[in-house]
């Protein structure tokens, strides 16, 4: 049934996703241990968990694609193109099949969406989970395959965005065991604070590229029980997050919740220009300080008025009038 309620509880992730997106950029710019360790812990779900938000509010729609991936691509990737040549000094070539740094994501979303009839096609839930699954950890047999098209986050981030749409869809039954709410909350947490304990053990051995899902197993230095394993654990993450996550709206988050797509697209220009600066920052304090920073950044590009100012960026007019669609759709936004 089609209402006009927003799900708060999504808006609320997608405010804290977005967040740590942003920290996640800035905490690169802070040396030592305890960074580095945040940087990794971050780096373990939040990009999963945005590529589940994603799929839950995905449909396949021409229109829909044309004027709300396609378009903001194209337009982004010239301007951050066009911004490291003539501000960065940079020497990125101006093409548009390998996208540029965080404009992988949009780059993704539309082959995803692209893939949404396959998924829907799929003779069950676990059929179509198994088989992304698959794709997610053969695609790192393959050294070719890496940041070109966005190919290689494409296919192991593919599970994510799978389960977001067949989750949301109706397809959740049967997706997960039907356990005990607190008994479940146990498990996921005592998984995440063992993954976490280990991560800051092995500190001196974990690699920052493992979570990136950008390169294939020789290109990462890693296996493929290994990602299977960081696969694990960000599924761990999402489960986790919806359950205990509210569902009324909280302050701010669920706010900035419903703003992530400027926050994706323009903070970039302001991480990449910080690091032209080389700030020295004292680990401790720095992990601070980007913290305080990323809530600026949050505030001042994820409201409705930045939003209405670069609306025109984010989504191109329609050139003609809307054909009605006879089934009714969900309501919400795809997180970017």
């Amino acid at each position: 049934m089609e209402t006009s309620r927003r799900d708060a509880r999504f808006d609320n992730l997608k405010g804290i996703l977005i967040f740590l997106v942003v920290l996640g950029h800035l905490l690169e710019l802070v040396g030592g241990p305890a960074a580095a360790w945040l940087y990794r812990l971050i780096y373990s779900f939040h990009m999963p968990a945005f590529v589940f938000c994603s799929g839950w509010f995905a449909r396949f729609d021409a229109s829909r694609f044309f004027r709300r991936l396609l378009y903001p691509y194209l337009l982004y990737q010239t301007l951050y193109l066009l911004f490291d040549r003539l501000v960065l000094h940079g020497k990125a070539p101006l093409q548009y099949t390998t996208p540029y740094w965080l404009l992988w994501y949009l780059f993704s979303m539309m082959l995803w969406t692209l893939l949404l009839p396959l998924i829907d096609g799929a003779k069950s839930p676990k059929a179509a989970l198994l088989a992304c699954l698959a794709a997610a950890l053969a695609s790192g047999f393959d050294p070719t395959i890496g940041y070109n098209m966005s190919l290689s986050r494409t296919l192991v981030l593919l599970p994510f965005f799978a389960a977001g749409h067949l989750a949301a869809g109706g397809g959740r039954r049967g997706l997960l065991p039907q356990l005990p709410r607190r008994g479940l909350i146990a498990v996921l947490s005592g998984w995440i604070a063992l993954s976490g304990t280990l991560f800051w053990l092995r500190r001196s051995a974990v690699r920052s590229v493992w979570f990136y899902a950008s390169r294939s197993y020789e290109g990462a230095h890693y296996d493929p029980e290994l990602r299977a394993l960081l696969l694990a654990t960000s599924a761990a993450w999402i489960v986790l997050l919806l359950l205990i996550i509210p569902k009324h709206p909280l302050p701010f988050a669920a706010a900035l919740g419903q703003y992530t797509l400027p926050v994706f697209l323009l903070h970039g220009f302001f991480v990449r220009s910080l690091r032209l600066l080389r700030p020295d920052l004292p680990p401790l304090a720095g992990i601070g300080l980007a913290a305080l920073v990323a809530l600026m950044l949050c505030a001042v590009l994820g409201n409705r008025f930045t939003a209405a100012l670069l609306q025109p960026t984010f989504c191109a007019p329609r050139l003609t009038r809307p054909v009605p669609n006879l089934q009714k759709s969900r309501t919400g936004h795809p997180a970017h």
